[in-house]
């Protein structure tokens, strides 16, 4: 331990790095200038904390001959702590119980306070820089005052299903089945499953892979997943979160046991009575009266570094307790709680995307529907067929009622093709309309990851598909309806078909009866761009071209007739446009404020997780270590960093 005097000089020492395993000690001398310091006498032990220094001056010089014997007694304590070197010891968890002292290792000798100042003026400084803003702590602090739920214990083998790794197995064969259902379509008719998964129909239809996410064995994993999280919660994480929240006190004994690492700063006193008789004068200086027994300068200057260390550690963010205000001999102090409340949070973000889950499942509904371009849908009608999802407790549903009398109007669908011919985007401008009033209620263009919400509703943009040809025949408007042909190697194709009578006709309008409808010209469609017009001698005649459709330069020479219009058995065949429809999905999912909450917090909550939590444990020593401060703590992540950082604030404390 350093005993100075205000007014002495800090010493700077030559040290060197301090190894990072084995013993670290500090080694604080004494400084030599003492002129001209003014000398006081060590008043009682607690006294001090609480007490200015110029009341101590005023309550100890009441005399000559005290005044003496306290200068004598400084001066004592002033040679003695020049003997006694202090230091400051590490010991490794694993090391002996000991504090190993050794040489000085580290440059950068600080200044110690006067011992006769000790206490009093060190307790008001520190309390003067206290942090008042510092989120750290202020979160700490809140996180200490709240009061968890009583852990519950393992039951029904949940400390078998409930752990990290059963979680880990779940999860990856719920993302696994989400995946799949992803790359099978969904709710498509068993024919469908046997043409196009010929050797795994069966197994797809028989576990219900056609309607994935509503199947028994994904209902099944995922209830599974949810009481494990909670049991986990439950039985792990809240016991862990308590522990966190409690402040024990250790004695200096024990501290050492608990901590991965030890700090010993200062040295015992000389004797195990770590009392000195002091006399005290009345009366103007009558030395009759029987001594008292104060403490010794070193259990005041371990005091005091207690409260600097205080300070210290709420400065860099710990929240700190002590066991007496007044007159403090042990601390406790943690940060990072955040760390371990943040898995609760976690699990709890993972259980309300579960949650909303379970209830679109059961009181959602989700359905297909083609609308012409120009067409209308009622958006209730839609949602009460449930083509692809419908839950049982849908009509529980408040949201399906307020759609009923709601339409949807296509007022244009189009589709944006790349160089090579393939699709690149299609898109549809939707109105919502009032199915009484027709007032246009809300409108906008959508598109694939672009959708639709109202009211409740959300609509995407599915698929597609090819309603009509709007073409000329002879100068007068006809309409011709296309009908989708079977697949070929995964090309869609449309087809019409147009009777010989009305290509002939001079006004197709006059034609009321077919006598001949199997005779005639027949239009092949792939895309909204070109149509293929074959004769009625199955050859082709020539290749319509959309107005619509860009051409980059002028095809020349082909031994087919290509354009805007083409002959055909003596009539002018002119394409004005090739009309699609839009393949919409009409959804209406209660559960997705929940999932969309649960997602917001499981973000923040991951990030916040891996914190480190550590805490710092210190006490006054007693008997042969009396005079000594101790010191100990221990973290769950980055040990290393945290124990540098411990013993910066120690070295910055005891300074």
């Amino acid at each position: 331990m350093v005993l100075q005097f205000p007014g002495a000089v800090a010493c700077r020492g030559s040290g060197q790095p301090i190894a990072a395993q084995g013993v670290r000690s500090i080694r604080l001398q004494q400084c030599s200038s003492y002129a001209g310091a003014p000398l006081v006498a060590t008043l009682p032990p607690c006294a001090s904390l609480t007490r200015p220094v110029g009341q101590q001056l005023a309550a100890t010089a009441g005399g000559a001959a005290t005044l003496a014997a306290a200068v004598a007694g400084a001066l004592t304590a002033a040679r003695r702590a020049g003997e006694q070197r202090g230091h400051v010891s590490r010991r490794a968890s694993r090391g002996d119980s000991n504090a190993a002292t050794g040489t000085t290792r580290r440059g950068g000798l600080q200044r110690e306070p006067s011992v006769a100042a000790s206490s009093g003026a060190v307790a008001q400084a520190a309390a003067e820089q206290l942090p008042t803003d510092n989120a750290s702590a202020q979160l700490d602090e809140w996180l200490l005052a709240q009061e968890l739920p009583q852990p519950l214990r393992p039951i029904l083998g949940s400390s078998a299903w409930a752990n990290f790794g059963a979680a880990l197995v779940q999860f990856a064969v719920v993302s696994g089945l989400s995946a799949l259902g992803t790359f099978l379509e969904q709710g498509g008719p068993p024919e469908f499953y046997a043409s196009k998964y010929p050797a795994f129909s069966g197994i797809i239809l028989t576990l219900g892979f056609d309607h994935m996410y509503s199947a028994p064995l994904f209902v099944f994993l995922q209830v599974w997943l949810a009481a494990s999280i909670a049991a986990c919660t439950a039985t792990t994480q809240l016991p862990l979160a308590k522990r966190a929240q409690r402040f024990g006190f250790r004695s200096y004994k024990n501290i050492g046991r608990i901590g991965a690492f030890k700090m010993t700063v200062g040295s015992a006193a000389t004797s195990k009575d770590s009392t000195v008789e002091q006399p005290v004068t009345s009366n103007g200086g009558d030395l009759s009266d029987p001594p008292v027994a104060t403490k010794r300068p070193e259990d005041e200057a371990a005091r005091s570094r207690l409260v600097k260390l205080r300070a210290s550690l709420q400065q860099r963010g710990f929240a700190v307790r002590v066991d007496e205000e007044e007159c403090p001999g042990r601390l406790a102090a943690s940060r990072g709680l955040v760390g371990k409340f943040a898995p609760i949070v976690v699990h709890l973000a993972l259980l309300l995307c579960l949650a909303g889950g379970a209830v679109g499942l059961l009181f959602g509904s989700s359905s297909e529907v083609l609308i012409k371009d120009g067409g209308q849908a009622d958006m209730g009608a839609v949602l009460e067929q449930g083509r692809r999802i419908k839950g049982p407790l849908y009509a529980l549903n408040p949201i399906g009622n307020l759609m009923a009398g709601t339409s949807l109007h296509v007022e244009d669908f189009r589709i944006e093709y790349r160089d090579n011919g393939d699709v690149e985007q299609f898109y549809s401008t939707i109105a919502v309309e009032d199915g009484k009033t027709r007032n246009k209620l809300y409108g906008d263009e959508i598109y694939v990851n672009k959708p639709l919400r109202y009211g409740g509703a959300t609509v995407y943009q599915a698929d597609w598909s090819l309603d009509r040809l709007q073409m000329y025949l002879n100068g007068k408007a006809i309409v011709v309806p296309l009908k989708q042909l079977p697949d070929e190697g995964g090309t869609r194709l449309w087809g019409a078909f147009l009777p010989q009578e009305i290509v002939t006709a001079k006004d197709p309008n006059e034609i009321k009866r077919i006598k001949n409808p199997k005779e005639g010209i027949v239009m092949v469609v792939e895309n909204m761009r070109n149509v293929q017009v074959y004769g009625s001698n199955k050859a082709l005649v020539g290749i319509l071209r959309s107005p619509l459709a860009k051409v980059d330069r002028k095809m020349e020479g082909m031994p087919i007739q290509f354009g805007e219009s083409i002959q055909v058995e003596g009539s002018e065949l002119a394409l004005d446009r090739v009309v699609g429809s839009t393949g919409l999905i009409v959804k209406n999912d209660p559960g997705v404020p929940l999932v969309y909450l649960g997602y917001a917090l499981l973000m923040p909550a991951t990030l916040l997780s891996v914190l480190p939590f550590g805490q710092v444990w210190a006490a006054i020593g007693e008997g042969d270590d009396s005079g000594r401060l101790f010191v100990s703590g221990q973290a769950n992540r980055n040990k290393p960093a945290f124990e540098d950082e411990v013993k910066a604030i120690v070295v910055e404390a005891v300074a």
